[in-house]
């Protein structure tokens, strides 16, 4: 893909305007995002604990040691979801270490690193599956079969850390018949298969995944790992998560409910979504995928996610949200989205609060600070593979509800999408964030974005200046038109 040095630019000039060489040349977006990206992973490990400090290392750890001490260390993430954990407690994962599995978290606990290296490594991947288990050749040519059955619906196949292999879902015609979800050719099973990399699981019966590859996938890659649904943490109260690379599962990477205090800072989020939500949602005839790396879905009370890099994420790289409907009290209050590098997701940053069905339920967002963060090409990533393709935004709030309060989005850089860049939307005018000092970056003639009141459509071209003024009281931000 070009970089945003090898095309023509057209910086705007009715917004405070910027130095062209300080933003094409002498510090493009791609150096600001490397430099970004370098702070997160050479970020400092926390210290500040008040209780038992617990030590776990897949390399030199042992099940059967109490975890106390770093010559003592634990070895699974089984143990560490045994530990019997109290409110100032830590963890803290072995630097340079993979451990597979999931981690369901305590109250008032922290999740870290120790040691010297790489961030610690936690997969929801049960296998690297060029390394365990084998591939074997069907009775369908170049189609084949993984040895290791899984139950639990694959996201996807990650190949090299490169690439997805693309999941074919069935969709259900008039007549009973089923089709591939993007070719529309006859589909029923593993003996369909015929495009390079298209992969197939019968979770539902066997349990087999099945990938259609010119050769043996074992001699094709290095590595495979699969993203098996599941969060790989799952997320209470006072839980704070710090300098560990959380990638690989079906789900989220950090999954939620109605939480208050959850820290996310100096991660590492990558590869994650892809599986099943629901077999016939919102009235598809095939089934519906989700998967994003930080979400809280329900209220929220101090929600930080700070100095993080999440990318190729299925959905969202860091969202709070809750759907309309029902009579539940849903109020998300002082969330800070900060410093964060996301790249290559469908949305960077979801937001939305539906509506409940009762006018006495109290509904609201009250303080989120979004600043200094980079987000970039929404929709450009291997969530790309989605059926719905006019869906990804930098920013997406759907056409929900919203009702908002000291909401400000402010230094930020929004660099392109596939389809709209903003998508920016409340009932009442009152309740739209307030942007201030953001950078907007756009093809000439795409989509600006669908935002207001009437969640309308508009153009990324010399007027959206003047629409960015008027609903979110932008005056001091850059717009830059790309010409290809």
């Amino acid at each position: 893909m070009k970089t945003l040095a090898q095309f023509s630019i057209l910086l705007l000039p009715l917004l405070v305007s910027c130095q062209h060489p300080a933003l094409s040349v002498e510090e493009t977006i791609d150096e600001k995002a490397e430099a970004l990206k370098t702070e997160i992973l050479s970020a400092g490990d926390l210290t500040d604990f008040s209780g038992k400090i617990y030590y776990v290392s897949s390399t030199l750890g042992d099940d059967s040691f109490d975890g106390l001490s770093q010559d003592k260390a634990i070895r699974s993430l089984d143990r560490v979801c045994a530990l019997e954990l109290e409110s100032g407690d830590a963890v803290l994962f072995k630097r340079g270490d993979v451990f597979r599995g999931h981690v369901k978290t305590k109250a008032g606990v922290t999740y870290a690193a120790y040691g010297s290296g790489e961030k610690p490594r936690l997969y929801g991947s049960p296998f690297n599956a060029v390394i365990e288990g084998e591939w074997t050749m069907t009775d369908k040519a170049d189609v084949w079969v993984y040895s290791h059955p899984l139950h639990n619906d694959v996201g996807t196949l990650v190949l090299d850390d490169k690439e997805a292999a693309f999941k074919v879902m069935m969709v259900t015609q008039d007549d009973g018949s089923t089709t591939h979800i993007e070719t529309g050719a006859p589909f029923s099973g593993y003996k369909d298969l015929d495009r390079d990399l298209d992969f197939y699981h019968d979770y539902k019966d066997t349990g087999l995944i099945y990938l259609c590859s010119k050769q043996n996938p074992s001699d094709r890659y290095n590595s495979i790992e699969i993203l098996e649904k599941g969060h790989i943490f799952s997320a209470v109260n006072n839980v704070r998560i710090d300098n560990l690379a959380i990638m690989y599962c079906g789900s989220h990477g950090i999954g939620s409910g109605t939480t208050t205090s959850l820290e996310v800072t100096n991660c590492v989020l990558g590869w994650i979504g892809g599986s099943i939500q629901g077999e016939a949602l919102f009235g598809r005839r095939h089934p519906t995928r989700y998967g994003n790396a930080i979400e809280i879905y329900g209220g929220c009370s101090h929600y930080l996610v700070d100095h993080c890099w999440i990318y190729q994420i299925y959905d969202a790289g860091i969202t709070h949200q809750y759907s309309s409907g029902g009579t539940n009290s849903v109020i998300q209050t002082d969330v800070t989205y900060s410093n964060n590098l996301v790249e290559d997701c469908v949305y960077a940053v979801e937001f939305f609060l539906g509506k409940a069905d009762s006018e006495d339920t109290e509904r609201y967002m009250d303080g989120f600070l979004m600043e200094n963060n980079i987000l970039r090409r929404a929709g450009y990533g291997w969530g790309s593979q989605r059926p719905d393709k006019e869906t990804p935004a930098i920013i997406k709030s759907w056409g929900h509800w919203n009702k908002a309060s000291n909401v400000l989005f402010q230094n930020n850089i929004f660099d392109r999408s596939t389809h709209n860049l903003l998508n920016i939307s409340a009932h009442q005018q009152e309740w739209l964030p307030t942007l201030k000092g953001n950078t907007y970056i756009q093809n000439r003639g795409g989509k600006g974005g669908q935002m207001g009141t009437k969640n309308s459509p508009y153009v990324f071209d010399e007027s959206f200046s003047s629409v960015l003024k008027e609903l979110f009281r932008e005056d001091t931000g850059t717009i830059c038109l790309i010409e290809e």
